[in-house]
């Protein structure tokens, strides 16, 4: 499988027999072949994760799926009833992938998928979210419940390939929701995201955990990477 990254949490994935892209939001995507089954998944409505435009960029692919969490409400009625429709904490066979689905600790969706004998995970906004000097003990508690709750459902799961926040915005605590998941999972493959921009923070990652580094392939990407990466 090849793995483009697009923007933000945007990605393209290929494989051998479909394409899939996550989270776009804004970002060129490469001419696809139409005739190649294509999915197009959005784990929730915030802007920097869903843009209503997929329906116009893919909807005349010969065969296109558009799965989005339910909190995405599209203004078009006629672009709503393109879409399945994913809760929290389900389970969906979709053309030919199995998906699985976990409560955000912000809005929507994480997505587990099995599609052509690899596991794939996006995260979606499903991370650790706390913030120094910004929240009170009992929303500090009450996060990190949510999150290791959600994490602990795939405990030891053997993942191909993740896409998972690293958010430099949370200071000194950008790291405890990928460092997190990697402890609990045996994920071969992780791409972090949700970096506005901020792409050296992944070696500042890899530095600090060499450990994690030696377990699990840590794959630096930006938009420069025009070809994607092959895994």
């Amino acid at each position: 499988m090849n793995l483009k990254y697009i923007h933000h949490s945007g990605f393209l994935l290929k494989m051998d027999n479909c394409n899939i892209i996550f989270d776009y939001f804004k970002g060129e995507v490469e001419e696809l072949d139409k005739k190649k089954r294509l999915y197009v998944f959005c784990s929730h409505a915030h802007p920097d994760h869903f843009n209503e435009n997929i329906f116009n960029m893919f909807r005349n692919y010969d065969d296109v799926f558009f799965i989005l969490s339910d909190d995405i409400k599209p203004s078009d009625s006629e672009n709503a009833k393109l879409a399945y429709y994913v809760a929290p904490n389900k389970k969906y066979n979709i053309g030919d992938i199995n998906i699985e689905t976990f409560e955000s600790t912000d809005e929507g969706v994480a997505f587990l998928i099995e599609v052509e004998n690899k596991v794939v995970y996006h995260a979606g906004d499903l991370n650790w979210w706390t913030w120094v000097g910004f929240e009170s003990e009992e929303e500090f508690d009450i996060m990190t419940d949510r999150f290791k709750r959600e994490i602990e459902k795939i405990k030891n799961k053997n993942i191909d390939l993740a896409m998972v926040p690293l958010d430099p915005r949370q200071g000194e605590r950008y790291d405890w929701g990928l460092s997190y998941f990697l402890e609990m999972t045996n994920t071969k493959n992780i791409v972090p995201m949700h970096l506005w921009n901020k792409y050296n923070i992944i070696d500042d990652f890899v530095k600090a955990h060499k450990d994690l580094a030696e377990k699990s392939n840590i794959i630096k990407t930006d938009e420069t990477v025009n070809d994607g990466i092959d895994i």
